[in-house]
Parts: C-alpha cells; structure tokens; sequence
C-alpha cells in the first residue's frame, strides 16, 4: 500500500523537531535564526503516515519570498516529499502576491539537482555567503 502524503503548516508541538532537523542537516537553525529578524515566517510540512517526512521554512517581507531551509529527511526521498513542498511553497508565495521565490543554496549542494529539476535558475552567486570562500547561488523561480 502506498503512503499518501500530507502538506500542511507546521503545528507548534513541532518547533523543537523542525529546529533539530535544521541543525542535524546544516549546523544551525534558520527557523530560530529568523526569530530575531522582522520576517514574517512559515513552516509547511510534508507527512507521512503522521510522521514529518519533510518541511520548509519559507520567509518574506513587502519585498521578497524566500525558502530559507528545505529538507526531506533521507529515508523519504525520492517519494515526492519535495516536490509536494515545492508546489505548496508557490501555492503560498501566489496566495501573499509574489512572483518570483529566492532560495539561497550552497555551490556545493546535493540539492542544487532538485532545485533545477523544479524550475528554478541561477541569478547571482555570492561570495563568501557561507564564510570564506564559501559561495552560495541565489536561485529564483518566476511563479
């Protein structure tokens, strides 16, 4: 039988395993790191079998609509998990007026394949957005 997935906002008994999963996958937390900034944030989850299978951390202001972190935990990948988050996270940006989404990711990142595969380009690089020499690729998606 396949398992259906389930996209929705994240719940507040949540906080603590979205914050643990950002600093077991990059070190920190951008969900806690956005907490002290003026960004109105969002955590979209993906589930399945009522288990947290993936999620995104999606911020913005008047000006901009950003995925600050996505992340499918490993032993959901290739099921649709992304994707899923993807096309919620567009749903979204749409929903609040935006056109265009920003993820920041690493040159070095696995996941640069998945963001081509769902649309998105490159529009700039910057430098040292990770430390010294550690480069970044503003990607974008026109929605």
């Amino acid at each position: 039988m396949l398992s259906e997935l389930f996209v929705r906002e994240m719940r507040d008994d949540e906080v603590e395993e979205i914050i643990l999963l950002e600093y077991e996958h990059f070190g920190y937390s951008v969900f806690a790191d956005l907490s002290t900034t003026p960004y109105k944030k969002k955590v979209i989850v993906c589930e399945i079998d009522k288990k947290i299978a993936g999620f995104a951390v999606v911020y913005w202001d008047e000006e901009s609509f950003h995925i600050g972190s996505l992340i499918v935990k490993e032993e959901y990948r290739m099921r649709g998990v992304g994707k899923s988050l993807i096309e919620r996270i567009v749903n979204e940006a749409v929903k609040l007026g935006f056109r265009k989404i920003y993820a920041d990711v690493s040159v070095s990142s696995s996941a640069l394949d998945f963001y081509f595969s769902n649309g998105f380009e490159i529009e700039e690089t910057i430098k040292h957005y990770y430390g010294i020499s550690k480069h970044a690729f503003r990607l974008s998606l026109n929605v």
